[in-house]
């Protein structure tokens, strides 16, 4: 004999099938379980008011059930959208390109920029004619400044205004300490900032010469270690495909072999410390974003703490970091490690560049070329 289904057999029903072993009863079979299991002829009629009761507990069990199962699915949706797919990292430099692009294209007498840098290095110091000193290992930090005049007639300095050092390990602070604890000179980065080293540095402030016409191949600019002019870097073209061409042939003229990672390493030293355009900066982004071996990396901050995107090559052996705001660069630092997990050896921070009219404030000792 056929009955209706009660309230208590249609909630039963609309238990998971993940729940209830053997259960494959979806709410949709349920729902035309009830529109279909029509009641057999009653041996005797039923009160008005329990035919109501019944009615709506068995479409109050099914709208249960039918929310149950909508509940569920949005959910498993919300899951998916939680982890989008990361951008790749061409998205991203074309993108910083666009927003760089529009950046005030003003000039000036000089091209100024201030920002730290740090380095590992290695110094030994020992007795004239003496044996070979034991290397200390150390790590040296500066805050400076480049002044990089438009005109050749005029002069372009690094100005360092603070710098330290320290031994990297208690070994190397031992062997430091039996050779005479000497100051650890230096200011070092990544990303072609200039370099000036060793312990006969004055202490800072300082300033030296950057423009060495008689010395040439330690003169600056330099693009990926390729001594270039003032006038060569403002006559960059902003077209990407000739952009490239141009680095390439800065890479023979060294007698370098024209790979991935001298683009990289001269559109870094471009982007944080020479005077290009705006439109310039956006072509040099265009370019890194044509290269295979560039990623993403993520969310990153840099050695002074602000958030950025990092932009990788491939061996994580150099590093971007892109302000998302601007386009700008924060920082570029580099590593050596065959895991990825060292500390960077190398880094520069910018915390401000661009074109002002104004002379340099030199202090009172002044350099040439480190020397």
């Amino acid at each position: 004999m056929s009955r209706e289904p009660d309230a208590t057999h249609l909630l039963a029903m609309a238990r998971p099938a993940s729940l209830d072993r053997g259960s494959r009863v979806s709410a949709d079979d349920m729902l035309i379980m009830a529109a279909t299991e029509a009641p057999a002829e009653p041996t005797h009629r039923p009160s008005r008011p329990r035919r109501g009761l019944s009615t709506a507990l068995r479409f109050t069990a099914v709208a249960t059930a039918v929310a149950v199962a909508t509940v569920v699915l949005v959910r498993s949706t919300d899951t998916e959208l939680a982890t989008p797919a990361p951008l790749s990292a061409r998205t991203v430099l074309l993108a910083a390109a666009e927003r760089i692009e529009t950046a005030n294209p003003a000039t000036g007498r000089y091209w100024h920029t201030t920002g730290q840098s740090m380095a590992v290095g290695g110094w030994g110091q020992g007795p004239v004619g003496g044996p070979t000193p034991k290397i200390v290992n150390f790590r040296v930090t500066c805050t400076h400044e480049v002044w990089m005049a438009r005109s050749e007639r005029d002069p372009s300095w690094l100005v360092v205004t603070a710098q330290s050092g320290k031994p990297l390990t208690k070994a190397d602070e031992e062997t430091w300490r039996q050779q005479g604890a000497y100051r650890f000179g230096g200011c070092e980065g990544a990303g072609g900032a200039p370099i000036v080293g060793g312990a006969a540095l004055p202490a800072p402030p300082f300033a030296t010469r950057l423009d060495d016409k008689l010395h040439p191949d330690v003169s600056y600019p330099q693009v990926g270690a390729v001594h270039v002019t003032t006038e060569e870097v403002m006559d960059l073209p902003a077209d990407p495909a000739k952009l490239k061409e141009v680095l390439q042939e800065w890479t023979r003229r060294g007698g370098y072999r024209v790979t991935e990672e001298s683009l990289f390493t001269q559109a870094a030293g471009l982007l944080s410390q020479l005077p290009t355009t705006p439109h310039v900066r956006a072509a040099l982004y265009r370019t890194l974003a044509g290269l295979s071996s560039v990623k993403n990396i993520g969310t990153v901050k840099d050695p002074l703490g602000r958030v950025g995107t990092g932009i990788e090559l491939s061996g994580c052996e150099r590093q971007l970091i892109i302000d998302g705001a601007s386009g700008g660069l924060l920082a570029v630092q580099e590593r050596r490690s065959p895991d990825c997990t060292a500390e960077p050896t190398a880094w520069t921070a910018l915390t401000a560049s661009g074109w002002t009219d104004a002379s340099p404030a030199l202090p009172k000792t002044l350099m040439r070329n480190g020397r």
